[in-house]
């Protein structure tokens, strides 16, 4: 059975409504229902919107993880939440747009209310998600757009959306072709300058692994090294059989630092063995980098996330290697920094296991983009 066949869920999504107006007025009966029930139990109750969120996805599963995400950050981010549920089947479907909306019922002695509306877009129904979602919107709230799948940055519906947008929000994570993907990107990022910012969760998945390398290199000791980088090996998660190859966070690794360094490209991206890439880029004297991504079986580690990594480097006659590695089955890593084939210093560190609710609730509270993840896409792009 395919999407365009199911029926929605009114127990997830709420009751159906034939238009906006109608929506609207189901929205206002509810709230004085709630209010009336809140009153005699002698609740304060109040309607909340900070924000407008605006969530597009294609699969049911990933609808309902944003419509149970949005409901953990009611308390905190209360919002006008729109779910744009589109059918990935278009052929032999009637175009169409369906309609549901509830507002949350939080427990405890004060109760905020918040408002979700589902539009399910039929068959071929792109060009209209825009124009529905605009009177929906709550006016002058910022607009958060949270895409949930790799965006079509040529469909004009996409471009239509983020018109509307403040902030775009992606996860890299599940791009099917992360190494074209994020170098496209980049163009949606400057064309946004001034228009909206744009943000990704695994860029804040990988804030713990960057503030790592940042800190081996805060040493005075250790310093000078940075300036003599000869190598990189990456490695990032799969599952068991090898069939997962997401290398979203070692590209965008690689790409924060090449762009911090002033590195540049001299090869394209290359696959290598196993899913894997090889590659090389140059220092600011000319010297060649040569990196290396590797996939790597690792037990209790979500496919895609760095599993380590280990950075080779020269100053003078020394040779130094620094190295993080991931534990398994553990929110933890280990740091340690080798010179000349000795181990000179190694601590245990804590890595976090951000949830989508946590990566969310973080993204909402910006507004503006973020320089530094630009500048990583763009180095991205020369390896492209």
């Amino acid at each position: 059975m395919t999407m365009a066949d199911q029926q929605i869920d009114e127990a997830v999504w709420g009751a159906r409504a034939d238009g906006v107006a109608a929506l609207e007025r189901e929205l206002a009966r509810m709230r004085r229902s709630m209010g009336a029930h809140a009153k005699e139990q002698a609740v304060p109750v109040a309607r909340a919107s900070v924000l407008n969120l605006v969530v597009f996805a294609t699969r049911d599963a990933h609808a309902r993880r944003a419509a149970a995400t949005i409901d953990q950050l009611a308390t905190r981010h209360p919002s006008r939440a729109i779910v744009l549920l589109a059918d990935r089947q278009r052929e032999g479907i009637a175009p169409g747009l369906e309609l549901h909306c509830h507002l949350s019922h939080p427990g405890g002695l004060q109760q905020v209310s918040y408002e979700q509306i589902l539009i399910r877009a039929r068959g071929d129904a792109d060009q209209r998600l825009a124009s529905a979602v605009i009177p929906l919107l709550l006016p002058d709230l910022p607009v958060f757009l949270w895409w949930t799948e790799t965006p079509p940055v040529d469909a004009p519906y996409f471009e239509q959306l983020l018109g509307l947008a403040d902030r775009l929000i992606v996860d890299s994570g599940d791009f099917a072709r992360p190494d074209r993907t994020l170098a496209r990107l980049h163009a949606v990022a400057r064309a946004g300058h001034g228009r909206y910012g744009l943000t990704d969760f695994n860029w804040t998945r990988i804030t713990a692994w960057r503030e790592l390398v940042s800190q081996f290199f805060d040493v005075p000791a250790w310093r000078p090294f940075l300036d003599g980088v000869t190598g990189i090996r990456i490695g990032f998660a799969v599952d068991a059989d090898g069939r997962e190859i997401h290398p979203s966070q070692a590209l965008l690794f690689i790409g924060w630092l090449a762009s911090r360094l002033g590195w540049h490209a001299v090869e394209s991206l290359a696959p290598s063995e196993a899913g894997g890439l090889l590659f090389a880029m140059q220092r600011g004297d000319g010297e060649e980098i040569q990196t290396r991504v590797r996939p790597r079986f690792m037990r209790g580690i979500d496919e895609g996330n760095l599993s380590g990594l280990r950075i080779q480097a020269r100053d003078g006659t020394r040779h130094g290697e620094f190295v993080v590695k991931r534990v398994e089955d553990s929110a933890h890593a280990t740091a340690t920094v080798i010179i000349d084939g000795t181990v000179v210093a190694e601590r245990l560190v804590p890595l976090g296991r951000p949830g989508v609710s946590e990566l969310l609730g973080e993204e909402l509270t910006i507004a503006r983009g973020d320089a530094i993840y630009e500048d990583a896409l763009a180095a991205l792009v020369a390896l492209a």
